[in-house]
């Protein structure tokens, strides 16, 4: 597999999922982590990914807030943020995608459903960015 030379943001406060995610994704993506909201808040502002894997439930700042925070700040409204979760009930979902989230990925995670969806919203970015929508 070839990497995409995407810079891939992953924000967990789990360790074991922060080097899950680093074994099934480095390969294919320029991948960066954060353990926490905040860091996840410096990261997106000295990397600029194009993509946030981001935890729904983490101490201090969770999941949502942080995804507020950065879609709040200049430039990075429509960074596409994928939420990732244990609880995958409809009720969760839908509190994620009303503030923002423009996915949703169950934990642990299945590689090629992380690739297809990161994939999938790094297109369609790009083509929001082509067409100016």
């Amino acid at each position: 597999m070839s990497k995409t030379g995407k810079r891939v943001l992953v924000v967990d406060d789990m360790p074991s999922i922060l080097q899950e995610a680093k074994d099934v994704m480095s390969d294919r993506y320029d991948l960066f982590t954060a353990s926490s909201g905040a860091e996840a808040i410096e990261k997106v502002k000295n990397f600029n990914p194009e993509i946030v894997l981001m935890d729904m439930h983490m101490p201090e700042m969770n999941g949502i807030s942080c995804m507020e925070a950065i879609h709040a700040m200049d430039g990075y409204e429509d960074l596409p943020i994928i939420i990732t979760m244990n609880d995958v009930s409809v009720i969760t979902k839908a509190r994620a995608y009303d503030h923002g989230a423009a996915d949703s990925i169950q934990k642990p995670f299945i590689p090629m459903n992380v690739f297809r969806k990161v994939d999938m919203h790094l297109k369609l970015s790009e083509i929001g960015w082509k067409f100016d929508l």
